[in-house]
C-alpha cells in the first residue's frame, strides 16, 4: 500500500513539472501593444500623460532627432532649426514624440514683444545631443551632464553625470537633473517651484521606458509639478530612474494613432499663441526623443512551405 502511495505521488509530481515546463513564458508571448499611453489626474490638480513601451518588443526602436535645417540663419551656424514636435512625429513617422533637450535660441530681431520660440529659428542644445553614433553637442555646463542614452543594442540607460560617452552609445540627450535614482527620489533645493514638465524613466529592470508630460500653469487643470513631486509621480508610474527633460511651455507629448494615421498632442500645452491670446500652442523645440514602432516583417517561406504546393 505504501509503495503504491509513493508511486502515485511520484507520478503526480512528475505530471506537475511537465505541465509547468511546457507553460510558455510572459516574455517568450508576443506583444499585444508594445505601447500603451494613458491620461492621468490626481489631486492637486495634477493631469498629463503617461507612456509605457516595451523595449524587449523587436518593433520597438528609440530615437533622438534634431530639428532639421543644418547651416546659417542670420549668420550663425545652428544645430538645429526649431520645429514643433508634431511636424517632427509625422516627418520621421514616430509611434510617440517628447520633446527633449534644454536649448538656446535668440528672439527675433525687431520683434515687439520679442519673440523666440519660432519656427525655423536658429537653436542649440545645452546638452548632450548624440544621434546615430554622432556627437552634435556637448554639455555647456555640469549641471546638462545629466542624461539618457539608447545603446547600439537597443538597451537604454540614466545618468546622474555622463563627463565621457560610453564606446556603444547610439542616442544620447540631456536633461537637467535625475528626479528619480535607484528607487529613492531625488530632494533638492531647487526645482522646489511647480511647471510643467517632461520626464523619461526606466524601470529597475531596464524593459520599460516611461515617456511622461505633466500639464501646468492651468488653473483648474494642473498645477504642474515640482522636480520632487515629479520623482514620486515617476516612481508611483514604475519607475526606478527618471531624467527631468525641458518643461515649461516646452512640454508636449504626441501619440500616432496606427488605425488613422493621425498625430494627436495628448496633453495640454501651456505655451499661448501670440496673435491669438489664450489660445494654446505648441512650442518649437531643437530636438525630440521619438519611439519608432517597426513592422517585423514576415519570415520567409521556403518552396515547400509556401501555399498551394
Amino acid at each position: 500500500m505504501l509503495t503504491k502511495m509513493l508511486s502515485l505521488a511520484l507520478l503526480a509530481a512528475w505530471l506537475l513539472v511537465s505541465a509547468q515546463a511546457h507553460v510558455p513564458s510572459p516574455s517568450a508571448a508576443p506583444t499585444a501593444n508594445p505601447i500603451v499611453v494613458e491620461r492621468f489626474a490626481r489631486p492637486g490638480p495634477l493631469a498629463g500623460v503617461v507612456a509605457r513601451i516595451d523595449l524587449r518588443d523587436p518593433r520597438v526602436a528609440v530615437k533622438v532627432l534634431m530639428a532639421d535645417g543644418l547651416g546659417p540663419v542670420g549668420g550663425k551656424d545652428c544645430a538645429g532649426r526649431l520645429e514643433v514636435p508634431s511636424a517632427l512625429a509625422r516627418k520621421h513617422d514616430l509611434a510617440v514624440t517628447l520633446n527633449a533637450s534644454y536649448f538656446r535660441a535668440e528672439p527675433k530681431a525687431g520683434g515687439a514683444p520679442p519673440v523666440t520660440y519660432f519656427v525655423g529659428n536658429c537653436g542649440t542644445p545645452v546638452g548632450w545631443h548624440v544621434a546615430e553614433g554622432k556627437v552634435r553637442t556637448r554639455p555647456a555646463e555640469a549641471r546638462f551632464e545629466a542624461a539618457f542614452v539608447v545603446h547600439a543594442t537597443g538597451r537604454a540607460t540614466l545618468h546622474a553625470r555622463l563627463h565621457e560617452l560610453p564606446a556603444d552609445a547610439r542616442f544620447v540627450v540631456s536633461g537637467n537633473a535625475l528626479v528619480l535614482e535607484r528607487g529613492q527620489v531625488a530632494t533638492s533645493p531647487k526645482g522646489t517651484v511647480r511647471h510643467p514638465r517632461s520626464a523619461v524613466g526606466l524601470s529597475e529592470d531596464g524593459q520599460t521606458l516611461l515617456l511622461v508630460v505633466v500639464d501646468g500653469r492651468q488653473e483648474g487643470h494642473s498645477r504642474g509639478a515640482t522636480l520632487t513631486e515629479l520623482g514620486e509621480l515617476m516612481k508611483a508610474f514604475g519607475a526606478a530612474d527618471a531624467l527631468n527633460l525641458d518643461g515649461g511651455g516646452s512640454t508636449a507629448l504626441v501619440v500616432k494613432d496606427r488605425a488613422t494615421g493621425v498625430f494627436t498632442v495628448a496633453n495640454r500645452p501651456s505655451g499661448l499663441a501670440t496673435d491669438l491670446p489664450g489660445l494654446p500652442v505648441e512650442r518649437p523645440v531643437v530636438d525630440v526623443l521619438g519611439v519608432v514602432l517597426r513592422e517585423v516583417p514576415a519570415p520567409r517561406q521556403t518552396p515547400a512551405e509556401a501555399p498551394g504546393r
